[in-house]
């Protein structure tokens, strides 16, 4: 009895010490935000104070200190971001995930980031001492944290080893950022395929270009199976493990349309939802200099933010900046391509991918003068006929990314701004800004490509004749940009801009529905404030959803509806385009949708064709034109022998739709509420796992308000389940009115914090899902009054 005993407390011993160890451990998960901590290389002391949400607020007394202290704080909250970052763009997220990561490390090797960012710091990077003081003092602080702070759990449970940060993962991290903006790789390969399949009748019923009437940007100066291997593509984007950038809303609004009679700034970037959340918020000051800005893990340079001069945001522009060319393999050589008259030797590079738990894969990325050949990476490329290359801006040129937001983040005007943002090349992107003496400006900012007038960009070209070669670039100059236009407003929402020089440069750009939307509001004779522009940015109406409904309805015959179906129809028709969690006609309105393209499209391209494109850019600027157009091919399917008509695919969408909303819902329409089916959750890499590890690392909110092309986008994949789960919208809302720059409001989704055990892991979650707001504080003497932590950081004696 007294052994049983005896090894009963041991036992008991035994666990107690390990709750005992696994708190201390976890409370060594928490972020520093008190005390004091000695950092090598650090010439003099820093302290940073931290406000209620966590946000740090940096005093320095030099430029290489203040950036060393970013580097820092920015790594004790988000260095599992960090390494994710740069293990995407540098192709090794097998080396710690496994084998189920090779074909992503392959691709994103053959995108050749390392090499472009090797030479662009050859060429620029050095030439710009204040640039480079900056960008290498906040590897430092990284640097530094992974030597002395606390490893986050998630480098424990993966096994994740130490290694520091360079200048080499910076750009190539920013590589990653110019890369996720590339629709050519889901949407050339399948117009190209339905060109070949089906011919350009039906290919001319999508929206390859401009649509005549519907919204554009002004500008205004005054200065076959080879197609196989889209497939692969679209899963190993569906697949990272860090979020992809989608689109955007921003407007600047002159002096005579405030009440304050200053500049009013908005933008909210829209993001693949992810934890932890993709922006970090912090303020720096050094003695002439003070920035509040957010911050991309690994970057150390604001992408949005402020100064005390101006204030800039971001959308993306979504010019086509990539093309496909199909090149002709020599039968004699396989390391040999056709151009023109002769045979060209590929460029053979080989790689070596480490795998964990596995041997090293070896492979080999081949390249012709148009880029990598990315059919022979991706192990659904057997029985390929013709290889396809890639050609992309990013490798044609040595980016200045970096450069250009450090230039902007210094600047005084909107003019600084307009010469910082001709340095980007890609990604393609509106640069929004606004100034304290009232200035305004927009500029769609790329290397804007010159084709030959033949080449129709969306589809894949060909490599071998020559005749579809790339020409050049435009100058900057002829770049779609406005400072200070007639109407006292820039916007843009990811749609078409207009042009300066008679061409309308092609791109993936998205419908016009918030375009709409954002312009009948500002057209509105009113003077605008903070609280008028919060509505706005929070809002949730479609009118053209709204529209496109009644445009079904039209043609449903109402007399042999039943009374749940009359239900259904009476309350879209009553529709006003609002998707407020408790509304029930946006749930009918996404159903009826979907079965109408799905009855539409599915026969013509197939399942996983019809899947592809059916939540794209192109789908969404087609199906409006389509819905007026009775004598469209497409309405005809051809698995029957009737030959269907507009009429006949709305009626028989409609039945369907109802009928599973049912088996879905239930009988009572009233129980058909929005909240019910759009769902937010914020996944982590750990938590995509499900389960326990779910509930821990996941940020979940059951039912939100907002939709597809909504100003609030809160957006999803369209399909056939009824369940809406949000899988991009705004990354941050920010709003600014430059009378009162030291209250200027934003929130993210989840929280500043990557760290589980930080009460800022998700404490802005409940702000963001409602549309409320928090302070975007610069006021010293406030700051150090609310701080809810002060850390002093001090150089190693």
């Amino acid at each position: 009895m007294a052994i049983i005993k005896r090894i009963f407390i041991y036992i008991l011993l035994v666990i107690i010490g390990l709750i005992i160890g696994t708190f201390i451990y976890m409370q060594g998960q928490k972020p520093d935000y008190d005390g004091k901590l000695s950092l090598k290389g650090l010439n003099d002391k820093v302290d940073v104070y931290f406000d209620k949400w966590g946000i740090p607020h940096i005093y320095a007394l030099n430029r290489h200190d203040a950036y060393m202290a970013l580097g820092y704080v920015h790594a004790q909250e988000r260095l599992f971001q960090m390494e994710m970052m740069r293990r995407v763009a540098s192709g090794k997220l097998a080396e710690i995930l496994g084998k189920d990561l090779v074909e992503t490390d392959k691709f994103f090797r053959s995108l050749m980031l390392k090499k472009t960012a090797k030479e662009s710091i050859e060429t620029h990077f050095n030439d710009h001492p204040q640039i480079a003081e900056a960008a290498k003092a906040y590897i430092e602080g990284i640097n530094e944290y992974i030597d002395e702070g606390s490893f986050p759990v998630e480098f424990v449970m993966i096994g994740i080893p130490k290694e520091h940060f360079s200048v080499e993962d910076m750009y190539m991290i920013a590589g990653y950022m110019a890369y996720t903006f590339q629709a050519a790789f889901n949407i050339d390969p399948l117009m190209s395929k339905i060109k070949q399949k089906l011919g350009d009748k039906y290919l001319k019923g999508f929206a390859l270009n401009y649509i005549p009437g519907t919204e554009r940007i002004p500008v205004f100066q005054n200065i076959d199976s080879s197609l196989a291997f889209a497939d692969k593509i679209n899963k190993i984007l569906t697949d990272l493990p860090v979020p992809l950038l989608v689109g955007s809303n921003s407007w600047v609004l002159s002096p005579q349309k405030s009440k304050s009679g200053k500049v009013l700034f908005a933008n909210d970037t829209h993001i693949a939802y992810a934890q932890p959340a993709v922006w970090y918020e912090a303020q720096i000051t050094y003695p002439g200099y003070s920035i509040y800005g957010n911050y991309l893990a690994g970057v150390p340079f604001a992408l949005l933010g402020h100064n005390r001069n101006i204030a800039w945001g971001l959308t993306m522009f979504e010019n086509d900046d990539l093309d496909m060319f199909r090149e002709k393999l020599n039968p004699d050589n396989p390391n040999q391509v056709r151009f023109k008259d002769h045979w060209e030797d590929l460029q053979i590079i080989k790689e070596t991918i480490k795998v964990k738990d596995a041997e090293d894969i070896d492979f080999t990325i081949k390249v012709s003068r148009h880029g990598p050949i990315m059919t022979d990476v991706l192990a659904n490329a057997k029985g390929i006929k013709d290889p396809i290359a890639v050609w992309w801006t990013f490798n044609q040129t040595k980016t200045q990314i970096l450069e250009a937001f450090y230039k902007i983040n210094h600047a005084k005007n909107v003019y600084d701004v307009a010469q910082a943002a001709s340095l980007i090349a890609t990604p393609g992107l509106n640069v929004m800004c606004g100034d304290k003496e009232g200035n305004i400006g927009w500029w769609a900012a790329a290397k804007l490509i010159k084709r030959p007038a033949h080449v129709q960009a969306n589809l894949i070209l060909d490599g071998s004749s020559g005749k579809d070669e790339f020409l050049g670039f435009y100058d900057f100059k002829d770049n779609p940009q406005a400072i200070n236009p007639p109407q006292a407003y820039v916007y843009s929402a990811n749609n078409q801009p207009d042009t300066t020089v008679d061409i309308l440069y092609p791109g993936y750009y998205a419908p016009e529905d918030r375009a709409n939307r954002i312009v009948s509001k500002l057209n509105q004779d009113k003077k605008w404030d903070i609280e008028s522009l919060k509505e706005m940015q929070t809002d949730v109406i479609s009118k053209l959803h709204a529209e496109e409904a009644h445009k079904i309805l039209a043609l449903i015959d109402k007399s042999k509806l039943d009374n749940l179906s009359v239900q259904a129809y009476e309350l879209l028709e009553k529709w006003d385009g609002n998707h407020q969690t408790k509304d029930i006609a946006p749930v009918i309105f996404y159903k009826l949708l979907y079965k109408i393209l799905k009855n539409t499209f599915e026969d013509e391209l197939g399942v996983n064709d019809f899947e592809k494109i059916v939540s794209t850019h192109m789908m969404q600027r087609t199906y409006p034109a389509l819905f007026s157009n009775d004598s469209s091919l497409w309405w005809d399917n051809i698995n029957t022998e009737k030959i269907e008509k507009r009429r006949d695919i709305f009626n028989l969408s409609f039945t369907q739709s109802i009928e599973e909303l049912k088996k879905q819902l239930g009988e009572n329409i009233n129980e058909w509420k929005w909240e019910k089916v759009h769902t937010l959750e914020h996944l982590h890499p750990i938590g995509r796992q499900g389960g326990i590890l779910a509930k821990i690392f996941n940020v979940g909110w059951q039912g939100v308000f907002g939709g597809n092309q909504v100003i609030n986008n809160i957006d999803f994949h369209f399909n056939g389940s009824g369940l809406y789960k949000a899988t991009y919208g705004p990354s941050q809302r920010t709003l600014i009115d430059f009378a009162d720059l030291d209250n200027a409001l934003s929130v993210i989704p989840t929280g500043q914090s990557g760290r589980i055990m930080s009460k800022h892991y998700d404490d802005q979650a409940p702000l963001y899902n409602t549309g409320k707001y928090r302070k975007q504080m610069m006021n010293k003497d406030e700051i150090i009054k609310t701080a809810e932590g002060k850390l002093i950081l001090k150089p190693v004696k």
